[in-house]
C-alpha cells in the first residue's frame, strides 16, 4: 500500500520570494497589454540525460571521463560509504561520454514525437502542415533559478478528440519521456503531481527501468541518472559537496539525508530541498537518521 500524504494548501509567495525570467524574447502584440513572447521551458517532473553540461557535449563528450573515474578517490572521497558503493559501478569507464550519448538520443527521441504536434491528417513529409496548439500547464513554481518556465506540455486536443483518443494514447510529453525510457522523474516539492499523475510517473519509471528501454538499456547498475551526473560534475569542479537534497520515499513514507537517496527506487523519489525540510515532517514523512 503506498503511503500516504496531504500536500497542504498552495500559499503565494512573498514578492520578495517570486522568480522571474529575462530569457524571454519578443513575438509580438495584439494590443496594449497582450504581447505574445517566447521563452524556454523547464518540463516538469522529469529529467532527461544532457547532452551538454559544464563544456561536455557533441565535440567533447569525454571532457570528464577521467575526473569521474578518479572521483571517489578525488571530489569524492568523503561521501559516505554507501552512496560511493552505489556509484562505484556507475563511474566505471566512460561515464561522461555515455551521459552525452544518451543525451543525444534523448533529444533525438523528443524530435520524434512531433508527430503528435499535427493536426489530423497531417505528416511531416507534406510541404505544407498545420501543427496543433500545444497545451501547457505551469507548476506551483513557474520559474526555476535558470528562469526556465516550469510546465506540463502537450500537444493541444480539441473536444472530440479528448472524447475519442484515450487518454494512454496521448500522455503528455513529459510523461511519455519517461515511458520511453529517455527520461527519469524527479519530483521536487513543492512541485508535486496529483495522485493520479504520480501514480502514473511512478508506474513509466518503473517499467522502462525493468524493461531497459531507453538509457536503462544498459543496466541499472551502469546508468548515471542525469541529476546524478550533474551533482557529481559540479562536485568535480568545487561547486558543490556532493547531492544536497533530501529524500522521501513515496512509498514508505521514509525520510533519508542527502547521501543516502540511492536507497529509494528511482521511480519512488521526492526530493526536498533544505529549506523545506519541516514542510516534508508536516507531509507526514519520517525521518531516518
Amino acid at each position: 500500500m503506498p503511503f500516504a500524504f496531504s500536500i497542504p494548501e498552495f500559499k503565494l509567495p512573498v514578492a520578495e520570494k517570486l522568480k522571474g525570467s529575462d530569457d524571454a524574447s519578443w513575438v509580438s502584440a495584439t494590443d496594449g497589454d497582450t504581447p505574445k513572447v517566447a521563452l524556454p521551458i523547464r518540463m516538469l517532473g522529469m529529467d532527461a540525460p544532457e547532452y551538454h553540461y559544464q563544456g561536455a557535449d557533441q565535440e567533447n563528450p569525454g571532457k570528464f571521463d577521467a575526473a569521474m573515474r578518479c572521483f571517489l578517490a578525488g571530489a569524492g572521497s568523503g561521501l559516505e560509504a554507501g552512496l560511493r558503493a552505489y556509484l562505484e559501478p556507475r563511474l566505471r569507464g566512460k561515464s561522461c561520454t555515455r551521459q552525452i550519448a544518451a543525451g543525444g538520443k534523448a533529444l533525438e527521441h523528443f524530435e520524434m514525437l512531433k508527430h503528435r504536434r499535427l493536426a489530423p491528417g497531417q505528416c511531416y513529409n507534406e510541404k505544407r502542415k498545420t501543427e496543433r496548439r500545444l497545451y501547457i500547464m505551469v507548476a506551483q513554481e513557474v520559474f526555476d533559478k535558470h528562469g526556465r518556465m516550469l510546465a506540463y506540455i502537450n500537444a493541444s486536443y480539441n473536444q472530440a478528440e479528448r472524447e475519442t483518443i484515450p487518454p494512454a494514447e496521448r500522455p503528455t510529453f513529459n510523461l511519455q519521456m519517461m515511458q520511453d525510457g529517455h527520461a527519469v522523474s524527479l519530483l521536487i516539492y513543492p512541485n508535486i503531481p496529483k495522485a493520479p499523475d504520480l501514480e502514473l510517473v511512478q508506474k513509466a519509471v518503473a517499467e522502462a527501468r525493468t524493461a531497459r528501454k531507453g538509457f536503462w538499456r544498459g543496466g541499472e547498475s551502469r546508468v548515471l541518472l542525469p541529476y546524478e551526473f550533474r551533482w557529481i560534475v559540479d562536485t568535480i569542479r568545487g561547486e558543490r559537496k556532493g547531492p544536497d537534497r533530501y529524500c522521501g520515499d513515496i512509498l514508505s513514507g521514509q525520510l533519508y539525508p542527502p547521501q543516502a537517496y540511492y536507497k529509494v527506487l528511482p521511480e519512488n523519489r521526492l526530493f526536498f530541498r533544505e529549506e523545506h525540510l519541516q514542510e516534508a515532517l508536516k507531509l507526514g514523512f519520517k525521518k531516518t537518521w
